[in-house]
């Protein structure tokens, strides 16, 4: 879905998501959706000032942006690999040359002679798992936006995509939003379908993941454990707060109540192997505009927990379990306001778990499902019936022709890929 980049975005941002019938539906939209935007917009750009956003990284795209005032500069760094066959040569002299890396007698003739030999072998590595892979961002409401990575992509000469969501659990609000805009800009800009759609729309039972959120609140809980003593520790609360969604979403059968539940547990089973006996609820946050929306929200539950237990229960450890990085619902809402909330609630220990962000456990759990998506696409013979069925399903309640459409399409790329 990405995020505003600069303060002066954050109302156009706000306006995407009130003005998208995926996310929610709500009585004469569109005028209902910008009132709603225009009104948060100041509450929203004063919360990433506080949390001392917006920051820039650098550009994952090639159409520069305007921006403002950039606080901070985030700068990437990796080895990086080569984006084509005819690359390879010059990747592989790069890093034989290169004395930080390994230091070779004469290395200004070994190098070159060692990167030479092995060049055939690396291309026919690259061809073996699909040649040379370059990841592609596409944000909903903010560059690079869907449409941005998908004229680059054509520009490259992509032949073979796979749509990877960012979301581990799926929910039309969200996964399916995104896969709709996708085909819309398919549509416009691929027509002649040049490139081949293979999907990643849910990942919640990823063993990285999991382990990576355990972790994480292993050393919370050992934070903990020094305000309130090992004996008491245990007796301590996890709370896992995901986004909620309007209650009409849910009950026409959307899959991600279910899915963040299952994540849980699987953290929960994680957990539990590793002789942690804590407690645990599910609580959802972010609730916004004139709907009902799923609870307990977690609001709710930071005020009520302390009274409703007559003070037992002054601790809480909170979980962002459907969130893969840092941002204002986890810094800001999380981390600032249901903080002070919980101050005035009663609550003296709040401690907030890190999301997976950069982890490199998390990385390579990122890395191992494309590798598993591409294992099982090439294992039945350019089939997709390897795949996770769930893809091509309607919730059981759907009325979005669009959603029909959408999934139309995916089910038309299942014998396509290569």
């Amino acid at each position: 879905m990405g995020g505003p980049r600069s303060l002066d975005d954050v109302n156009s941002y706000l306006n995407g998501i009130f003005a998208d019938r995926d996310i929610m539906q709500l009585p004469v939209q569109d005028y209902l959706g910008p009132f709603i935007a225009n009104r948060r917009t100041k509450k929203v750009q004063d919360e990433y000032q506080q949390i001392g956003a917006l920051s820039n990284a650098s550009r994952f795209y090639s159409t520069q942006a305007k921006t403002n005032a950039v606080k901070t500069g985030i700068l990437l760094m990796n080895m990086g690999g080569p984006r084509s066959l005819d690359d390879v040569n010059s990747y592989l002299n790069g890093i034989f040359a290169d004395r930080d890396i390994m230091q070779l007698p004469v290395q200004d003739y070994l190098g070159p002679f060692i990167a030479n030999r092995r060049t055939k072998k690396v291309q026919d590595e690259y061809q073996q798992i699909g040649g040379p892979h370059k990841y592609y961002i596409g944000f909903r409401y903010n560059e690079p936006k869907t449409e941005t990575a998908l004229q680059q992509m054509k520009a490259d000469g992509v032949n073979r995509a796979i749509a990877f969501s960012q979301y581990f659990q799926y929910s039309c609000s969200t996964t399916g939003s995104n896969l709709n805009e996708l085909y819309r800009q398919v549509h416009d800009i691929d027509g002649g379908r040049q490139i081949k759609w293979s999907f990643i729309d849910r990942w919640g039972d990823n063993d990285q993941l999991v382990q990576v959120f355990a972790n994480n609140i292993e050393k919370s809980l050992k934070a903990m454990a020094q305000k309130v003593g090992n004996d008491g520790v245990s007796s301590v609360p996890i709370l896992f707060s995901a986004h909620s969604l309007p209650l009409y979403v849910v009950l026409k059968g959307d899959p991600y109540v279910a899915e963040v539940g299952a994540t849980v547990g699987l953290v929960m089973k994680e957990l539990r192997r590793r002789k942690v006996r804590n407690p645990y609820r599910l609580i959802w946050q972010s609730e916004v505009g004139p709907l009902k929306w799923l609870g307990p929200s977690t609001e709710h539950v930071i005020k009520t927990i302390n009274a409703s237990t007559n003070g037992k229960i002054d601790s809480v450890v909170m979980v962002p379990i459907a969130f893969g990085s840092d941002h204002i619902e986890t810094l800001y809402e999380l981390g600032i306001e249901y903080r002070n909330l919980a101050s005035e609630s009663g609550i003296v220990n709040y401690e907030l778990v890190s999301p997976p962000n950069d982890d490199d456990i998390f990385a390579q759990g990122m890395a191992a499902e494309v590798v598993s998506h591409l294992a099982k696409c090439s294992s039945s013979s350019g089939s997709a019936n390897s795949l996770d069925n769930q893809v091509y399903m309607e919730c059981p309640g759907c009325v979005s022709e669009q959603c029909r459409i959408t999934k139309k399409w995916i089910s038309s790329h299942q014998n396509s890929i290569e």
